[in-house]
């Protein structure tokens, strides 16, 4: 599988609300950085975030732009679409991965969460 591909997969899961199945494609030590946040690190905080997350929210997807992958990184742009709360939420977004043994080991989003916080609001 090419790391493309457990990329895509991942979102598929998380799109589908499978969360155990998105957390397979991710070694047990992932460091989820939402780079406005904290990084959250291992399956388990990982796990307990995306939970949280996804109570309330309703068809998540994504209009992927751009792609560009060298070796064990991948760079991705796009916008992440997902209604929370009655209110839709659209975001442009840059993410950067790394992997390992092939799984998604470091993940890095890049976003305004003031963007979010306003579609929120």
């Amino acid at each position: 599988m090419s790391n493309r591909h457990l990329v895509d997969g991942f979102l598929k899961c998380w799109a589908e609300g499978d969360i155990p199945g998105a957390l397979e494609l991710c070694t047990d030590d992932v460091i989820w950085d939402n780079v406005p946040m904290k990084p959250i690190e291992g399956k388990a905080a990982v796990r307990t975030f995306l939970e949280k997350f996804a109570r309330g929210m309703s068809n998540p997807h994504y209009d992927i732009k751009h792609v560009m992958e060298e070796g064990d990184v991948l760079l991705l742009e796009g916008v992440e679409n997902y209604t929370k709360n009655g209110h839709q939420v659209s975001v442009p977004y840059m993410a950067s991965f790394e992997f390992q043994g092939g799984k998604i080991r470091i993940w890095r989003d890049y976003f305004d969460l003031a963007t979010v916080e306003r579609q929120l609001a």
